[in-house]
């Protein structure tokens, strides 16, 4: 009977000490949450490095700069984004208590939308506020590690873990890594790591390393003026819509290598049924198009189709990885911008269904629940009544 009694209490003993240990480490970022927001304005340099298993790394450098506005009711904020990367133009994006204005230095436009909320979630206030409400619903997700030395600075190390599940047998997860300077209580970097399934047929490994450095403190030419539309820009005018091509037109041909190296034309799979699948690496409704896609692809391999996807932006070595990752078994291909100009196609993914004779029949643009049945009826029509029919999306 004593020795059960030691059981229990030594049992309580060790979840009242994780609980401890659990508030301790909620403590130390709220601490930091407090130390941010304690300033009038804040501004800072960012690194963001994405890297997925099948892609390149994406690297971008951001200056942030943040003025608190109490009185402002949406975000508490006014603050500025100055970005700049190896794949795109200089931009600054800013919010002055109106809404996100995206400014283009090189063409002196600005254009405007309401996603402030987001674009501040990314920040490091709203990164750290995310992290605070995560921890009200659980703070065992959150473990201190053995104190470390990032970007030459001794930090805390916290690891928070906001998924961690098994599903077909596969281990999902994803776990931030947070690093705070021990000396100034300020964050040195956020390292998320994660396996997820969420998209796509198979599961992936990815990380995003987000590091904060260079923090400037109290500048008092940070004011309201700082955050407005430079003198001599202009609204952007959006170009008119290019239309895609319409159904019972002659689609245009082309030549690519697929990963295997194979050449392959349009105009060699006459006699076939085509279905083009337009998409790039990363891009939300593609990936949510691979599952329906390798469904149509079993279907009809023995029916006469050909299921080609074409990336428009993504190199052949990427796509090759990509493709055995996600274990796709239709001919894919890459450096396909061109082709999919010919197309037309802005907005992806985009499919062209072409018939026998190389006229295009049908075009579904973006993705749509139950992709799989509606493309599937269309190639049925098609081969029944030979006449094009315009997909509507919902």
């Amino acid at each position: 009977m004593i020795s059960k009694i030691l059981v229990k209490l030594l049992a309580l003993l060790i979840f009242a000490l994780n609980g401890l240990s659990a508030n301790a480490q909620s403590s130390l970022i709220q601490k930091t949450i407090d130390n941010l927001e304690s300033y009038k304005s804040l501004s800072y340099k960012y690194v963001y490095k994405q890297k997925e298993v099948f892609n390149d790394t994406l690297i971008l450098h951001e200056k942030v700069t943040l003025l608190k506005v109490p009185e402002d009711k949406q975000i508490g904020y006014y603050f500025r984004k100055e970005m700049t990367s190896a794949d795109m133009h200089p931009s600054v994006e800013f919010y002055n208590g109106e809404s996100l204005f995206s400014l283009t230095p090189g063409g002196s436009t600005y254009n405007t939308s309401n996603t402030q909320k987001t674009s501040f979630g990314r920040l490091l206030p709203g990164q750290l506020n995310w992290i605070k409400n995560f921890l009200k619903k659980d703070t065992s997700k959150l473990v201190k590690a053995a104190d470390t030395v990032v970007n030459s600075i001794n930090s805390y190390h916290l690891i928070l873990t906001t998924r961690d599940t098994v599903i077909n047998k596969e281990h999902l997860y994803t776990r931030k890594h947070l690093f705070i300077a021990k000396a100034t209580g300020l964050p040195v970097a956020i390292l998320t790591r994660a396996r997820t399934a969420d998209f796509g047929i198979a599961a992936a490994d990815y990380y995003v390393q987000e590091s904060y450095d260079n923090f400037v403190i109290g500048q008092e030419s940070i004011n309201a003026t700082y955050f407005s539309i430079p003198k001599g820009f202009k609204l952007y005018k959006q170009p008119e819509k290019i239309s895609l091509l319409v159904p019972g037109t002659a689609a245009p041909d082309w030549t690519l290598y697929n990963t295997e190296g194979k050449k392959t034309s349009l105009s060699s799979l006459k006699g076939k049924v085509v279905l083009l699948d337009f998409f790039f690496i990363g891009c939300t409704g593609c990936m949510q198009t691979l599952a329906p896609l390798d469904k149509l692809y079993e279907k009809f391999k023995t029916k006469n189709l050909v299921l080609l996807s074409i990336s428009v932006r993504d190199n052949n070595q990427s796509i090759k990885a990509f493709k055995k990752n996600q274990r796709i078994k239709n001919p894919m291909f890459a450096n396909g911008g061109n082709v999919a100009k010919l197309y037309n196609a802005a907005v992806f993914p985009t499919f062209y269904l072409i018939d026998t004779k190389g006229r295009i029949t049908d075009v579904v643009n973006e993705y749509t629940d139950g992709l799989e049945r509606k493309i599937t009826t269309l190639i049925d029509n098609s081969a029944k009544q030979h006449k094009p029919v315009i997909l509507a999306n919902d």
